[in-house]
Parts: structure tokens; sequence; C-alpha cells
């Protein structure tokens, strides 16, 4: 080949690889949403037939359908749906049947891609939570330096071993992430066990120091859904039920945390001296820095939140129950009721302002509103509550049987029978 044919063979090359070179792609695929129409309810578990249309002036790839919350978080299994032309329209059943999943507005979002650019279209709808039930009920000993069983009633009533932790220093209940948390005493970490498929195991180890009482405070707070517990080493540490850290904070000098409320945007936390018999009452900021410290007395059985600025307390004193509004911000501890001669043993929250309270021999009713007891039972001992919205029970321990118990006339309507000395009862839920 002479020189001179050189320079026309390389023009030719050059336009046959221009011809052959794809033209820039700028327009997304156009896509929507044809059925469901917007607005449409669905009740938890249920099918949502969906019917999208897509088109482009390119091959178009793949299609993405799926249902998410107002965090653009999946509530449903993302259907994908391959293509391999320009214009299609695809149908395909989205399955919605997380029993977690909260009545609200959520988003259908459909996304194509023709391999370089993505369309997405997007339709509300309404979903309504699965009716809220009972799945089964957790027991377990109030404390234990041993190893100590933990012990479930299915929904037949029937009793069994469900674990074995090596020793016990608290236990909690997440109905919403599905696990069981269990604090250790000296040589046992923090778990967090699953309860049900689709829920994973998580922990943190005790402090390194090898005494009792590594870990308190556990509770699983119901204003937030977060599981909030203390540690020996004078950390206090708020954590998602998935396992992540969410908050952090320290104890005053020389106290450790004992209980641990949550009052809208602050932790208030009941702190004990580490020697001595000094006890206060000391709220957080959600960033973990100290806001207000209230002086209290007596021996607390149990705190709820009241107000933004307040909690209720359970208390003994000299062998009297007591219930105290702790007015945590206006630095005031005015007694609300008291019980002469009566101690309470056990106290469990019914709603904002009904509780239902075990005392040494009877079991009664009260009502923050009225400021009103009502007698439920006499002659009867109880060790511990929990109530169960779901069924509107009270379930009560007296020794090893689990009671079922009418908070409204006191009526017992089941009783079981565990293995061991009731001390924790964890009615545990669909969500």
């Amino acid at each position: 080949m002479s020189d001179q044919h050189r320079p026309w063979i390389v023009i030719l090359l050059l336009l046959c690889c221009a011809g052959c070179r794809k033209d820039n792609d700028d327009s997304a695929p156009i896509v929507r949403i044809l059925s469901p129409a917007a607005g449409s309810s669905y009740s938890i578990p249920d099918t949502i037939r969906v019917s999208v249309s897509v088109s482009d002036d390119r091959t178009l790839e793949s299609l993405v359908i799926e249902v998410v919350d107002v965090n653009g978080i999946s509530i449903s299994v993302p259907v994908v749906a391959n293509l391999y032309e320009r214009n299609s329209t695809v149908d395909r059943d989205l399955v919605i049947d997380r029993e977690r999943t909260l009545s609200g507005t959520y988003t259908i979002v459909a996304r194509a891609s023709d391999g370089t650019n993505d369309g997405r279209a997007f339709l509300d709808i309404q979903v309504n939570e699965t009716p809220l039930r009972l799945r089964s009920i957790f027991l377990a000993p109030a404390f234990s330096t041993a190893s100590t069983a933990i012990q479930q009633v299915d929904s037949t009533g029937s009793v069994s071993d469900w674990t074995t932790v090596q020793d016990l220093n608290g236990i909690a209940v997440d109905s919403y992430s599905q696990h069981l948390m269990v604090a250790g005493s000296q040589l046992h970490p923090f778990q967090a066990l699953p309860t049900a498929a689709g829920s994973y195991p998580w922990q943190r180890p005790p402090p390194a120091n090898n005494v009792p009482e590594q870990f308190t405070g556990l509770t699983v707070d119901a204003t937030d859904g977060r599981t909030y517990f203390a540690t020996r080493d004078g950390f206090i540490r708020g954590f998602t039920g998935e396992g992540a850290e969410r908050f952090t904070a320290q104890t005053i000098m020389g106290y450790r945390c004992e209980a641990i409320v949550i009052m809208n945007d602050k932790v208030a936390t009941w702190q004990q001296a580490v020697v001595g018999q000094d006890k206060k009452v000391v709220t957080y900021s959600a960033a973990g820095m100290i806001m207000d410290i209230l002086q209290v007395e007596h021996e607390r059985v149990a705190l709820f939140a009241r107000t933004a600025g307040s909690v209720l307390h359970f208390a003994n004193e000299s062998g009297s129950g007591l219930i105290e509004d702790l007015n945590i911000t206006a630095g005031g501890t005015p007694e609300v009721r008291s019980f002469a001669g009566e101690a309470i043993r056990a106290v469990v929250r019914i709603d904002a302002n009904s509780f239902v309270i075990a005392l040494p021999d009877r079991l009664v009713r009260f009502s923050y509103a009225s400021n009103t007891v009502a007698e439920l039972a006499a002659s009867i001992v109880i060790d511990a509550l929990a109530y169960d919205p779901a069924t509107g029970i009270v379930f009560a321990a007296q020794g090893s049987n689990l009671l079922s118990i009418d908070p409204n006339s006191g009526n017992t309507t089941n009783s079981v029978t565990a293995g061991i000395q009731i001390g924790h009862i964890l009615p545990l839920r669909n969500r």
C-alpha cells in the first residue's frame, strides 16, 4: 500500500467508528403508574396489583417496583422486571406483610432504567396496620447470679424453656424489632435475642470489672422504641432495636443509674450514690448533656413519664407506699397519695392516667386524674405485673403461677404454672 493511500484509510476508519458510536443519551425513560388509583387503601397483610407503563427512545433494561415509607425505606420486597424493548406495560404483585408496619401514607415507587438514565413515577397509598395481637409471653426470675432459664408461654398456654442465661440483672421486650433484651449481672453480656424470623442478634460486652450488676436500668421505652441501659462504669446508652447506638451520657460522679424513662425529648434517670443512700433524678438532653437534677428520697419501686417535665414516682417509705409527682424542671416532689402500712410490691401502667398496684395482700387500680383508688382483688399476693394492650389483660405473677386478670373487674380469667419463681413478665406482641 502506497503512502498516498494511508491518509484516506485513516479517515475511513474514523468515519466508521463515528458511525458505530452511540449518540449521547440525555433522556430518561418515561414512567407512569396506571394502577392502583392514588389514595387506595390496603390492610396488612395484602397484595397490591401494580400496573406500570414505561417508554424510551432507547431499549429499556429494567423496571423496579416497591412500596416505601417517608424515609424511603421499603416495606415490601422490591419486584424487578427485565425489559428488552422501548415500550412496555408491566403488571406485578407487591406483597405487604410486615406486621410492624404502622398505619399511614406510603408510596409506590416505579423506577425504570435504560442503562444510562433512570426514570421514576410515584403514587401515594394508604396502609392500615395489622391488628395488635399477643404472640407469646416470656417469664424470667427477678434476678440471678447463676445459670437460669427464661421461659416462654405460647399462644396455647404451653410453657417451655426458651433459653438459658449465665446470670441475669434485667430483661425487657421489644415487640417492634422482635427482640428479647437480656442484661447480665456479672459475667453475661447484654444480648438482644431474636424472637422472630427477620430479626438478628446483637450484644454489648460488660465493663472490664468482674463484679455483680454490670448492667442496670434496662428498659425498652414505648415513646421512641429504643432500648436503654446503664453500665457499672457510669455510661448510659440508648440503642435502636437493631443495635445502632443513638444516645450516650454519663452519670454524676460517684452515682449509678438504676432506672431510665423518656420524657418527650429528655432522658430521665434515677441515680443512687455508690456509697450511701443519696438519690437524685437526673435528666439529659438528646445529646447526653445534663439538664436538671432533683434531690429525691424514699425507696423507688417504679417511675413513669407524666409530662415533658415530670414523672410519677411509686415508692415505699418505712413500710408504707407513696405516689409522688416529681416535678423535675420545677424542682418539687409533691405527694399524691399514700398507702399507710402497705408497701407497694409492683406497679403497671394501663393508660395515661390508670395504674394497677400490687399491695401486700391486695390489688388496686389507681386513677391519677381523679386521685382515686378502687380495689380489684383481695387476699392476693402479687410479685410482678405486666399489661398487654392487645388483649386488655393484666398479667400477674404469684410465685410460679401466671395469672390473667381483668383490670376492670379484678376477675382472674386464666392461670398457668411455670417452672420458676416469676419476677419478670414480658408480653411479646406482633408489633
